[in-house]
This record gives C-alpha cells, structure tokens and sequence, in this order.
C-alpha cells in the first residue's frame, strides 16, 4: 500500500513539472533603447551639468576633468522581467576600447522602464562612442550615441 501511495505522488509530482516549467518561460515582449542620456560632471567642482540633448554632440576641449555619467534608457512591458536579457554596452574613444560591461536588467517599472548607468572616468580626448545593444531576445535593439572630446594647444 505504502509503495502504491508513494508511486502515485511521485507521478503526480511529475506531471506538474512540466506545467510549472512552461508557465515560468512565458514569452516576453521584446525590450528596446528608448535613449541614451548623456550628463557631464565637473570633477573639480563636483557639479553635474545639464543633461545633454540627443542631438548635442558636445564640444569638449582640453576638459581634463570631465567625466560622463551615461544612462541607457529600456523600454519593455511593465513589471515584466527576462531572466536572459543583457545589455552589452561598449564605449569607444577614438579607435581604443574604453569600457565594455554587461548589464542584467531587472524588472521594468510602472511605466515599462529601467535605466542602466555607465559611469566614463575623465579625462577624454577624442571623439566618445557609446553603443548599447540588448541581447537575449529574437529581435536585436541597438542605439548609439558621440560625444566629441577633443585635446591641444
């Protein structure tokens, strides 16, 4: 008797795996780059200036202490979450690799959104690459964004 009760919820344990399985993989809308925000920061002062507008590609010369904090706008459904979403961020400064991460979003907020900082130490002397692309998902999101930064006499 003992061996039968043991059997049957062994099955019944069984057939519910595959159901609780399936309903954690439930498909998620893809997520996209809404923007990339630029806002510098005046390391001698300790000030941060203005946000940047996506289409000022900033003249910054001999601003030695200027650093950037960059953050990458998501857009997704609401309270969702996608375990296997990435962000890949690389940044360029000219033809050199300055910085690569990969991010994990977490969940999007009310308004289907979720931020991801990048800070960019100062100092820069050429022209900022900022690429952004989401990963993890069918459909690729990609968004870029320059800043020029320019050295001399």
């Amino acid at each position: 008797m003992k061996r039968s009760t043991l059997f049957l919820f062994a099955l019944a344990v069984l057939m519910c795996v595959p159901a609780f399985v399936s309903a954690q993989q439930k498909p998620v809308a893809p997520y996209s780059i809404a923007k990339i925000h630029v806002i510098p920061f005046e390391e001698s002062t300790g000030q941060f200036a203005e946000p940047m507008a996506d289409d000022d590609l900033g003249q910054f010369f001999n601003d030695l202490s200027t650093s950037l904090l960059v953050k990458i706008e998501l857009n997704g459904p609401a309270g969702e979450f996608a375990p296997n979403r990435r962000i890949a961020i690389s940044v360029t400064e000219g033809k050199n690799a300055k910085l690569t991460k990969t991010a994990y979003p977490g969940i999007m907020n009310e308004n289907g959104k979720f931020f991801v900082p990048v800070w960019l130490y100062g100092s820069m002397c050429d022209k900022i690459t900022i690429k952004a692309t989401v990963t993890g998902q069918t459909k690729k999101a990609t968004l870029t964004r320059t800043v020029q930064f320019m050295c001399g006499e």
